[in-house]
């Protein structure tokens, strides 16, 4: 179960994050820019030098543009944006890869322990007393479930590494634009249209919308698991138990079965894999385990609390349904298997078994793609083009993409 300290750490994080698109909205609208641009003007014509243009800028949250007690150079004011602008953003991620991705993993495993666990069948094999045919049949399953597993958590693995990283990315830019706009030192907020305006959220409502990440590791493998099962099946069907196979062999068969999983999920659409339906939203709520469930029900915290956590979830579908999310998942899917690859290839050594032999060997795999501690895969993650380019636009503008 994870720590709810930690997610605590995890929000409380979040709030210094704020993208650049955010950071120049709230600026620009408050006056901040304008401000800045009077205040350099007025320096500027004193000292006969020609106007500076100041770019958009990415202003760091913990402190004013602009002095009010000395003047400050469009440079400074631009560096001292972009040093905290990256800061905020880079603990954002590292949070994601060092602190809240991993501590959902061990909840993860244990749903694709549940839903493929093989080792019931080979036990009614070690006991003896089955017939030839049902002996055939119950390899066949162990084979069809041990590579179920393994691609079941390299696919599981990458969608959970990525709703983690659109909920963190969101909640923080949120909060930014919460603590900034709504300020009491901003009373101009109130003439924004309702369209315009950030959203606002109590302490708990945030525990609560970044409980969601919970679902993936609860009850998404579900759903994948008879999809991934019907395309291991189709690529492993016909390789005998008896077949002595290399480690390029099973990877292929990996391969195989990768391609027949990624059309079905895209037909479905992700969020089946992340998110609680609308209608089940108050199921979700009532089973999951949160600390004083009763307060958590849809309407108890308040017309507020509800509203925002409605924006942030609507964000998150709008996120995952994207492009440019698919993109990343892809690229993530993609790591995770090399990850298995490597690993199979250390274990092998340029050797070959029976697949018989090598099947209790692949279910393991799993267990490295979501080990908790120094997790390859999630560290991988962070550092794949297409995911940081899609945090960053979380990050900044939203589920504009």
């Amino acid at each position: 179960m994870i720590s709810w300290n930690r997610r605590r750490w995890a929000a409380a994080a979040a709030v210094a994050a704020g993208g650049a698109a955010a950071v120049y909205y709230v600026y620009d609208r408050w006056g901040k820019l304008q401000e800045a641009r009077a205040s350099l003007q007025e320096l500027e014509a004193r000292d006969n030098k020609a106007p500076a243009s100041i770019e958009p800028a990415t202003v760091a949250p913990a402190s004013p543009l602009i002095s009010e007690t000395e003047p400050t150079s469009a440079a400074t004011i631009q560096q001292d944006a972009d040093r905290h602008l990256v800061t905020h953003f880079e603990s954002v991620q590292a949070i994601s890869t060092t602190t809240t991705t991993p501590s959902l993993l061990p909840m993860l495993l244990q749903s694709l322990t549940r839903n493929t666990d093989h080792k019931p069948l080979l036990e009614l094999l070690r006991q003896g007393g089955m017939a030839a045919d049902e002996k055939y049949a119950a390899w066949e399953e162990i084979k069809v479930l041990t590579f179920t597993r393994a691609v079941a958590a390299s696919w599981m693995v990458s969608l959970l590494d990525l709703m983690n990283r659109v909920q963190l990315n969101i909640l923080g830019r949120h909060l930014y634009l919460q603590s900034n706009i709504l300020d009491a030192r901003h009373p101009q907020h109130s003439g924004l249209g309702s369209r315009e305006q950030p959203l606002q959220m109590t302490h708990r409502a945030q525990e609560l919308f970044l409980a969601y990440a919970h679902y993936c590791g609860e009850r998404g493998v579900e759903p994948l698991i008879p999809i991934v099962k019907q395309a291991v099946t189709d690529a492993v069907s016909n390789i005998e138990l008896t077949t002595k196979l290399g480690a390029d062999q099973v990877l292929q068969m990996f391969s195989d079965a990768h391609k027949g999983v990624a059309p079905e999920l895209s037909r479905l659409g992700f969020e089946v894999f992340l998110l609680p339906s609308p209608e089940h939203r108050q199921v979700w709520h009532s089973a999951a385990r949160f600390p004083d469930n009763g307060a958590l029900q849809p309407g108890a915290l308040g017309g507020l609390d509800d509203d925002a956590i409605d924006g942030l979830l609507t964000e998150v579908r709008q996120i995952i349904g994207s492009a440019k999310f698919g993109v990343a998942l892809k690229a993530a899917v993609q790591e995770s298997a090399r990850v298995a690859a490597d690993e199979l290839h250390n274990e092998m050594k340029g050797g070959e078994k029976p697949l018989a032999k090598l099947c209790p060997r692949v279910a393991e795999l799993a267990n490295k793609l979501l080990q908790r501690d120094d997790n390859e895969c999630v560290s991988r993650f962070a550092n794949l083009p297409e995911i940081q380019r899609l945090s960053a636009t979380v990050y900044s503008c939203g589920p504009v993409l």
